[in-house]
């Protein structure tokens, strides 16, 4: 069964091994580059932020720039096209065509031959995500650590263990979806619309419960500001710098009661006659604080394990669904 199994996986098998290594070869030829470009971070001893700001400046305008879009992509599209083409048409293309049968009479048990399919290309799909994840992760170190926002939505989802977990997620909901529609374009179908939702509801609603946030009031800092805008009827809307090396979630100016500041604004303070500032000096003058809640770049590690932990035990949730369907529900 093992051997049979492998005979038919082999093919997408050989198309991803052959994949990833192209995609090493690339980052291990552009590693040296951005090692280069790297020196003068490297060599800093004091006051590197010209240097942190040069060496991004150049690395996003040559071929690395590039290259860390496309990982990105990459890192995001890996996990579903597992699930789409792995796992949907795993168990609903034997169903469709009614091969499960021939199976199951050559002294196959359903709970063998479903172990045996679910730990060859499950093994397979975790090392496949787990050897893409370690390359990317390591040749966008030093951008990471320079930009400081690995922690940050958009690269958290495609560094460290979580693809993992992202990987294993979609191919046991592909496996889960094949077995219970049968039929392997729905399947695929279902299991990319299900896996979108529950990745996109992760940072917009979940992860930020994983691992306790910091909270912050700090009095409002009017040297760093993202943005100072009055509208017409004038309410104003004021956004603090966010915090350095962390995730922000909320970063707000309060008054001292609590209450969130929207105005609105001083028509003999803020004004397009008046000189330049002048609002600056008034909003300074109110004692506003800022209300910041963030997680800090030290979490990294701590909302990885969490979240990689979740989605694994999805998956086993799963597999463990998709052996009772086989033998209480499939004939």
């Amino acid at each position: 069964m093992i051997w049979f199994t492998w005979r038919q996986f082999r093919t997408p098998a050989v198309v991803a091994a052959a994949a990833l290594a192209v995609l090493t070869a690339v980052l291990l030829i552009n590693g040296n580059a951005i090692t280069d470009l790297y020196s003068a971070v490297a060599a800093c001893q004091s006051d590197c932020g010209t240097a942190v700001d040069a060496f991004l400046t150049q690395f996003h305008n040559s071929l690395g720039g590039t290259i860390y879009y496309v990982t990105l992509a990459i890192m995001y599209a890996a996990p579903p096209l597992i699930g789409l083409f792995w796992g949907a048409p795993l168990i609903a293309r034997e169903l469709e065509a009614g091969t499960h049968r021939l199976a199951w009479n050559q002294s196959i048990t359903r709970s063998r031959w479903l172990a045996t399919k679910l730990g060859l290309v499950g093994t397979a799909t975790a090392a496949a995500a787990g050897l893409l994840s370690w390359a990317v992760t390591a040749w966008a170190s030093r951008v990471d650590s320079a930009a400081a926002d690995r922690i940050t939505p958009l690269v958290f989802g495609a560094r460290g263990i979580v693809p993992i977990g992202y990987a294993l997620f979609a191919f046991t909901l592909g496996v889960a979806a094949g077995m219970l529609i049968r039929r392997t374009v729905p399947a695929m179908a279902s299991t990319l619309a299900i896996y979108a939702a529950a990745v996109a509801a992760m940072p917009l609603a979940l992860r930020t419960h994983l691992a306790p946030a910091t909270h912050e009031t700090p009095p409002l800092d009017m040297n760093r500001l993202d943005a100072l805008m009055i509208n017409q009827s004038g309410e104003m809307l004021i956004e603090p710098d966010p915090v350095t090396n962390a995730w922000t979630i909320t970063n707000r100016p309060i008054t001292a009661n609590g209450q969130v500041f929207t105005g609105p604004a001083d028509p003999t303070r803020c004004g397009p006659d008046l000189p330049n500032g002048s609002c600056s000096e008034w909003v300074g003058s109110l004692g506003l604080r800022q209300d910041v809640v963030y997680h800090p770049d030290s979490q990294f590690w701590t909302l990885q394990l969490a979240e990689t932990a979740l989605f694994v035990g999805l998956a086993a949730v799963l597999a463990a669904a998709s052996f009772w369907w086989l033998r209480r529900r499939i004939n």
